[in-house]
């Protein structure tokens, strides 16, 4: 009767099993998933050499340490290996492709997170309005002014020049970048991302008084993304 309502998962579903190359999922535990997630990070961000960027008082960006770069041969074998899993055969010495999303989707699918939640993409809009959408979601968007981030939770910006209006609705095609909250602490968090300084970057940030990102400029952030897993 209502057949309209599960178009967008019938037409998710009918995608994923389309894409034959995509590699199998497994599903965790629901108890599981927010440490798998954190663990992974991790792990990836010490294969690239523990790059880390952060902001003197002067406002001035200091990369250290300098970490492996994507088109280095280790970083570059890693790189394919996120690619891989989103069905793409690229590499990190493939300069014009960004990766960023390909690096948050394998993060996302080895942690165990359902495809229609958490779908591989090669961009951060498509996995977002999945999340956003998905019935019974494990995620949750936020304004960053009216949020603290928590560990496992996405951070978002646009990029480019992307306008977005609402940080709920996410434009097909949008133009983004998306981290992983790690570690927060007094004044500030630290998160980790992929395609950030050509590698897999642990960045610190400052916080507001409340913990909040609000207006923080190091980028246009639009979207906390309250990660809800035990």
């Amino acid at each position: 009767m209502h057949v309209f309502r599960f178009l967008p998962r019938l037409i998710l579903t009918l995608s994923l099993a389309a894409c034959a190359s995509l590699p199998p999922r497994n599903l965790a535990p629901p108890a599981d998933i927010r440490s798998n997630i954190l663990r992974l990070a991790d792990q990836e961000w010490q294969a690239f050499g523990r790059q880390t960027v952060y902001r003197a008082p002067d406002r001035h960006e200091i990369i250290d340490p300098v970490g492996v770069w994507e088109d280095d041969r280790k970083g570059s074998a890693l790189v394919a290996k996120y690619w891989r899993g989103i069905g793409e055969d690229w590499t990190g010495v493939d300069g014009d492709k960004p990766w960023s999303a390909a690096f948050i989707s394998w993060v996302m699918a080895q942690a165990g997170v359902p495809p229609e939640e958490m779908p591989a993409s090669a961009t951060h809009a498509s996995y977002l309005r999945a999340a956003i959408g998905a019935d019974d979601s494990h995620w949750r968007p936020h304004p960053p002014a009216d949020y603290a981030p928590q560990p496992g939770d996405l951070i978002c910006a646009t990029r480019a020049g992307q306008k977005v209006a609402r940080y709920d609705d996410v434009p097909l095609g949008a133009t983004l970048h998306c981290d992983i909250v790690v570690h927060v602490g007094a004044g500030f968090l630290e998160s980790i991302g992929g395609n950030v300084r050509n590698s897999v970057s642990k960045s610190e940030r400052k916080l507001g008084a409340d913990g909040r990102l609000g207006t923080n400029a190091d980028r246009p952030w639009f979207l906390v993304l309250e990660n809800r897993y035990p």
